[in-house]
């Protein structure tokens, strides 16, 4: 029993790892997979913690002081006996701004916030990577198929040739012509099957797998919306590296709110008690004590960073004006180019390709009417071949295209 057991766990696993394997995976399920166990996103997520937890100890007391010893007290140890001298104990505690606190731990804690819009840039770093190879890899399965229907015909066209050239009405040329054709349809079925490996090595070392784990893509039709109008500057301001600009403003105006708590006075409490010697009654004293932050002599490297800030918070006003005018710029550029794609795409669709389709079915018509020669129903065949193989080229630079658009904008 125990026996048959050890053998069924392994074969439950490993049909539990085919079925799994042979499960297409969406795109969607690849993005979640990245964001979820990739080790810079991971990474990023433990110092927005860390930054957190510094904030929580922001609010705190100075550790107290504390101290003992002679005091006023001869050098003459005989002395002692005569009440002259005491043995002394102190004990001091500073009480430190509590609004310079509370400024110090907006700051600290504005901090994580920094360490999260860098998070979003890379995470929009690899789901721009994981696109453009998820995408390659389907274009790539699209022109496979379109390979293997080409090369379907082209092994009947042989057929049919090599059955004419035996009653001498067709030539051999033409036939070794076709074979060499289909040889060369088999070499870019191997390039394209090389290509998808490529971009499954890729995805696997994204999702942190195995490189040689197998595995298939959902290949069903993707519905894309043809992008006409460029976005407001809501859309740009949702961008990471935006939000770190403004997230870089915000901790430039706590540091100077922090800054500017430094000119405030912390207070203390000083306590000593005497022991004294030779029978003289024990003394104390208690003081208070004040920082004089506005001390023009102990103020002045406060007042340059307030001041320094100042010019930071207009630096970093211009960088997002450029970085607005820089997205925007970017996306009509990638706009304009998807427009003459799709444009060139739909022309494919519309005219170049029907009418391929047809040039090719009246040659081979003719050819099989003796009126026409197999090298020109080749030649139609290949021109259609060509041209489907061309438009799925520009759909490839077209979802390139919209992986950098959605890229500039932050879209998953």
């Amino acid at each position: 029993m125990i026996e048959m057991k050890n053998c069924i766990i392994p074969c439950l696993l490993f049909i539990a790892t085919w079925t799994i394997g042979q499960t297409p995976l969406s795109l969607d399920s690849i993005l979640y997979r990245i964001e979820t166990v990739h080790p810079s996103l991971k990474g990023t997520d433990a110092r927005i913690r860390e930054l957190d937890t510094y904030a929580k100890g922001a609010i705190t007391m100075p550790a107290p002081q504390v101290g003992g010893g002679f005091w006023m007290t001869p050098y003459n140890p005989a002395r002692w006996s005569e009440g002259m001298g005491a043995f002394m104990v102190t004990g001091e505690q500073m009480f430190p701004n509590r609004k310079m606190q509370r400024a110090e731990q907006r700051y600290m804690g504005a901090m994580s916030g920094m360490e999260t819009a860098e998070r979003g840039v890379m995470r929009n770093m690899l789901f721009a990577e994981a696109k453009t190879a998820y995408y390659n890899w389907w274009v790539s399965e699209k022109k496979i198929a379109v390979l293997e229907e080409s090369k379907n015909v082209l092994r009947l066209l042989i057929e049919s040739a090599e059955q004419r050239f035996q009653y001498n009405r067709e030539k051999l040329g033409s036939i070794y012509k076709a074979k060499s054709e289909l040889a060369n349809l088999e070499r870019m079925q191997a390039m394209y099957a090389g290509e998808i490996h490529q971009q499954r090595v890729m995805l696997n070392t994204l999702m942190q797998r195995d490189p040689t784990v197998f595995f298939k893509i959902d290949t069903a039709a993707h519905a894309w919306n043809l992008i006409s109008t460029l976005p407001d500057t809501t859309r740009i301001a949702a961008r990471s590296d935006f939000r770190a600009i403004e997230q870089n403003l915000r901790i430039a105006r706590l540091e100077q709110e922090w800054q500017r708590s430094k000119l405030k006075p912390e207070y203390g409490l000083r306590y000593d008690h005497m022991f004294a010697f030779g029978g003289t009654p024990w003394q104390f004293s208690l003081m208070g004590m004040v920082t004089v932050p506005l001390a023009p002599w102990a103020n002045k490297d406060v007042k340059a960073r307030i001041e320094g800030i100042d010019h930071r918070l207009n630096a970093f006003e211009w960088q997002k004006a450029v970085l607005v005018n820089q997205i925007r710029g970017n996306l009509a550029d990638r706009l304009v180019m998807m427009q003459t794609l799709q444009e060139q795409i739909d022309r494919y669709e519309r005219d170049i390709i029907p009418n391929q389709r047809k040039r090719f079915q009246s040659t081979l018509l003719a050819w099989e009417q003796n009126t026409d020669e197999l090298f020109m129903t080749l030649d139609a065949w290949l021109e259609l071949k060509m041209s489907r193989l061309s438009q799925l080229d520009l759909l490839q630079q077209l979802l390139q295209t919209r992986v950098d658009y959605e890229k500039e904008l932050e879209q998953r």
